[in-house]
């Protein structure tokens, strides 16, 4: 009764073509980053090439944690779970009384949640500086795709009309290039399993 009352039902958000296409490619990124951490459990210890100190437990936790991301990511792209969330939001606005002067809350919101996802990114950077050429596109694809979830869970007019301009919706093009991100990265990493006497991980 709550949720239908908030405007959300339980089914399929994007039913178009490029939707069921995004879904897809976060599966394709699930995959990748799956292998690349089953390659890193592998190599635990050891040193390819082109890595500049023996693989870590914090890589593999790394790599576990950006395919569990993806995995949220794409279930959220078809549920579209943030629009739950923001009709949930405005309806305690309306509830309380403050929806007019909803504004200052929006940007407080966007201010937050752009200062924690920068600032679980620099940690992340700093934690794994040893590994930077191997994480960094996808620390970037994850900063990426946390900006689309913010700008579309805080649901500000002016925020919105920008993710659906352009001849490619600006939020699709923030998802397939986040994704891709980290997709390439999990990629160069499970490659390099070449370099480590023929021996990597045992997903083909």
């Amino acid at each position: 009764m709550f949720l239908g009352a908030a405007g959300w039902e339980f089914g399929i958000g994007d039913p178009t073509v490029l939707g069921w296409a995004i879904t897809a490619a976060y599966a394709v990124g699930v995959w990748f980053t799956l292998r690349a951490g089953a390659c890193a459990i592998a190599w635990r210890g050891k040193k390819p090439a082109g890595v500049s100190a023996p693989i870590s437990e914090g890589l593999v936790r790394f790599w576990l944690f950006a395919c569990v991301v993806l995995v949220i990511l794409g279930i959220n792209k078809q549920l579209d779970l943030q629009r739950l969330l923001t009709e949930t939001a405005r309806a305690i606005a309306k509830n309380g009384g403050w929806y007019r002067d909803r504004k200052p809350v929006q940007y407080a919101v966007l201010a937050a949640s752009a200062l924690a996802a920068l600032g679980i990114s620099f940690w992340i950077g700093w934690t794994l500086r040893k590994f930077a050429r191997q994480i960094w596109p996808v620390v970037a694809g994850l900063l990426i795709l946390a900006a689309y979830v913010v700008m579309r869970g805080t649901s500000h007019h002016d925020v919105d009309a920008l993710m659906v301009s352009g001849p490619v919706r600006l939020k699709d093009t923030m998802e397939l290039l986040g994704i891709a991100c980290i997709m390439w990265s999990a990629w160069s990493f499970a490659a390099s399993a070449k370099s480590v006497g023929g021996r990597g991980s045992s997903i083909r």
